[in-house]
């Protein structure tokens, strides 16, 4: 290469290499009144280029990076409240497991028998049967208890669904 050649082309293209990144330009920090500006512009004869962090400018997304961003919040918006729901669902089971578990301690406590307490609950609160009767009806099984005082339970596939008292016979 010639010389001159060689001295042309590296002065056209020294101010390329010391502006930075192709199309970037300098940015001069201007404080005018109290005020901040940033211009390309220098504000003054003695302005120096302000010096910005290296910022990572994106294009916008696509068309189909917004139908994809889109689709996941709204499956991340599905999942939450599935969530939630089946939460909710767990608490109110929950609640009712405690206050059934209350309402059988006490009625054991009391010696009586509440909907829903099971074969061992009811021995607990009233002791043995006297006598036992039972079967299965359309695939239910169904089951009497009756107590010497004249208390029946009947139970319902393992559970109590109702229970009575005949009075007793005054003595003549």
């Amino acid at each position: 290469m010639k010389p001159l050649l060689a001295a042309g082309l590296s002065a056209m293209l020294l101010p390329l290499a010391i502006s930075g990144p192709a199309g970037a330009r300098p940015v001069y920090k201007c404080e005018e009144g109290g005020n901040v500006t940033f211009t390309d512009q220098p504000c003054s004869p003695d302005a120096t280029a302000a010096t910005l962090p290296g910022l990572i400018v994106t294009a916008p997304p696509t068309q189909s990076q917004r139908d994809l961003a889109r689709s996941w919040d709204e499956r991340n918006a599905r999942a939450t409240a599935d969530r939630d729901r089946s939460d909710a669902e767990w608490l109110k089971q929950h609640h009712g497991r405690k206050d059934r578990e209350q309402r059988v301690r006490k009625a054991m406590i009391e010696h009586r028998v509440v909907k829903g307490m099971t074969f061992d609950e009811v021995k607990q609160a009233l002791g043995e049967p006297q006598g036992r009767s039972g079967g299965d009806s359309y695939g239910t099984d169904k089951e009497t208890w009756t107590y010497a005082d004249g208390r029946t339970v009947n139970f319902k596939d393992g559970a109590v669904t109702t229970t009575s008292k005949r009075k007793g016979r005054k003595a003549r």
